[in-house]
C-alpha cells in the first residue's frame, strides 16, 4: 500500500506518539522502582542499623555501670543499669517489628540479655553477701561472656542491614544508568521524527533521572550536603524529596551522638566520661566539679515531679550560663542524671566558677517555693521514715576534684574522690564547695 503523505505525517507521529507513551511508561516504572528501594533503605534499612547502634551503646553502658557497681556498690548505679535494661528491651521490641522474619537471632539477643540481666542480679546478691571474689567472677566470667556474644550478634545484624542498605544502593545507579540510557536513545530518536515537544519532554525526564542517579552516586559514596536539583510536581519530586529524607537521616547516623537527658538535654553519662578521659589521656589540668542538690527530695515530695523538674533545668540553665559570663567557652557541662550535675572547667577557674554557681542558685531558688512557704524559711515534708519534719530550702554541695596535686589515672578514681568530697560538702548546712586538697601518697 503507498503512503501518501497524510498517511506517512500520521505513521510519524503514531510513532512519535508510541515512542512518548513507551518513554514516559518506562521512565516511570523506573521511578517507582527507585522510590521503592528508597523507601525500603528508609523505612527499614536505617532504622535497623540505628537500632542496632543504640542496643550496643545500651550493653556498654550497662557493661559499664555494672564494673562500676562491683566497685562502689551504689544502688544508684544499680538503677542506672537496670534502665539501661529496659531501654535495650525497647530497642529489641522495635528490631522485633522492623524484622518480622528474624526470629532466630532475635532469639538469640533476648535470650543472651535475660541471661544477662539474671547473672547481674546473682552479683548483686553476692555482693550483698560480701562474697567479692564471687561476684568478681560473675562479672568476668558469663556475663563479659554474654555481653560479647549479643554485640557480635547486634554487629552481624548492623552488618546485615548496611551490605543490603549498600546493595540497594548499588542497584538504584544501575536502575537509574540504565533508565537514563534508554531514556536518550528514546529521545533522539523522537526528535528524528521531528516532534519538538517529544524532546522537550523526554529532555526533563532524562534530566531529573541523571540527578536521581547523580544523588544515589554521592549516597553511596557518603556526600550527603549535595544538593538534589529536580523540579517538578510529579513521582519524580517524591522520589528526590525520599533521596533528600534519606540523606538527611544517614548524616545523622553518621554524627556521633551525645546520650543527652531527656529534660536537660545536657550531655550524659558516656558523654561525661569521655570528655573526662580525653583530658586524662592528654594530660590537661582539670577541675572536676560534681553538682549536687540538698534537700531536693523534700522538695519534690511537697511540690511534686513537675515543680523538681523546673528546678532541675534551673541548675541546667546556672551551669551553662557561669561558663559563658565567666568566658570559659571550653567548658564541659553535664547531666550524671537526677539532681547530679557536672561541670569541668580550668583550675585555674573553678574558685569564681562554683561561687557563681552558688550565688546565682542561692539568689534564683526561693522563687520556685509558694509564698507561705518562702515567707516561713522551710517547708514541711516526710523523710525517708515517713516523719513530719522541716527541710530548709535547697542548696547546692559542689565537690571539686583536681589533678593538681595528684596523679589522677582514670575516670573511676575521680568518682570516688568526688563521692568522698561530696558527703562531707553535704555536712555544712548551706550553699558551699569543697575542693581535694589532698595529695598522693
Amino acid at each position: 500500500m503507498k503512503l501518501t503523505l497524510i498517511k506517512k505525517m500520521l505513521l510519524g507521529f503514531s510513532i512519535m506518539v508510541l515512542l512518548t507513551l513507551l518513554t514516559g511508561l518506562y521512565a516511570v516504572l523506573s521511578l517507582r522502582n527507585l522510590r521503592q528501594m528508597s523507601d525500603t533503605i528508609v523505612q527499614r534499612d536505617l532504622p535497623i542499623i540505628e537500632s542496632s547502634s543504640q542496643m550496643t551503646e545500651n550493653l556498654l553502658a550497662q557493661d559499664l555501670y555494672e564494673k562500676r557497681s562491683v566497685i562502689m556498690r551504689d544502688p544508684a548505679v544499680q538503677t542506672l543499669f537496670l534502665n539501661r535494661s529496659e531501654d535495650f528491651r525497647l530497642k529489641l521490641a522495635q528490631l522485633n517489628f522492623l524484622l518480622p522474619e528474624d526470629l532466630d537471632l532475635k532469639g538469640q539477643i533476648q535470650r543472651l540479655h535475660q541471661e544477662y540481666d539474671q547473672f547481674f542480679k546473682e552479683q548483686q546478691g553476692y555482693l550483698d553477701r560480701k562474697e567479692e571474689s564471687m561476684a568478681k567472677a560473675v562479672s568476668e566470667g558469663p556475663m563479659q561472656s554474654r555481653l560479647n556474644e549479643m554485640i557480635k550478634l547486634l554487629r552481624e545484624l548492623e552488618r546485615r542491614a548496611r551490605e543490603d542498605q549498600n546493595s540497594k544502593t548499588r542497584r538504584a545507579n544501575q536502575v537509574s544508568q540504565q533508565a537514563f540510557n534508554i531514556t536518550v536513545v528514546l529521545v533522539v530518536v523522537s526528535f528524528l521524527f521531528g516532534v519538538g515537544f517529544a524532546v522537550f519532554i523526554n529532555a526533563n525526564i532524562s534530566f531529573s533521572i541523571k540527578q536521581l542517579q547523580e544523588a544515589a552516586h554521592y549516597i553511596g559514596q557518603g556526600l550527603f550536603d549535595r544538593a538534589l536539583n529536580v523540579k517538578a510536581t510529579d513521582e519524580v519530586l517524591e522520589l528526590a524529596d525520599s533521596f533528600r529524607w534519606m540523606s538527611k537521616r544517614l548524616k545523622e547516623l553518621g554524627e556521633i551522638n551525645l546520650d543527652a537527658n531527656p529534660l536537660t538535654r545536657l550531655p550524659g553519662n558516656l558523654a561525661i566520661e569521655k570528655a573526662l578521659l580525653t583530658r586524662l589521656q592528654e594530660g590537661m589540668p582539670f577541675a572536676f566539679c560534681l553538682i549536687d542538690l540538698d534537700n531536693f527530695k523534700a522538695f519534690g515530695d511537697r511540690y511534686g515531679y513537675i515543680r523538681g523538674s523546673e528546678v532541675l533545668k534551673h541548675v541546667a540553665a546556672i551551669l551553662t550560663d557561669a561558663g559563658k559570663t565567666l568566658g570559659l567557652e571550653h567548658d564541659f557541662v553535664g547531666h550524671i542524671g537526677g539532681d547530679d550535675f557536672v561541670v569541668i572547667t580550668d583550675p585555674r577557674h573553678m574558685d569564681k566558677l562554683c561561687e557563681k554557681i552558688i550565688h546565682d542558685f542561692d539568689r534564683g531558688i526561693p522563687e520556685f517555693y509558694d509564698d507561705e512557704d518562702r515567707r516561713r524559711g522551710y517547708i514541711i515534708s516526710r523523710d525517708r521514715k515517713d516523719v513530719e519534719q522541716q527541710f530548709p530550702f535547697i542548696t547546692v554541695s559542689i565537690a571539686v576534684v583536681t589533678n593538681q596535686k595528684r596523679v589522677i589515672t582514670s575516670p573511676m578514681q575521680v568518682a570516688e574522690i568526688a563521692a568522698q568530697l561530696k558527703q562531707y560538702a553535704k555536712t555544712f548546712p548551706r550553699s558551699v564547695y569543697v575542693v581535694d586538697q589532698r595529695r598522693a601518697v
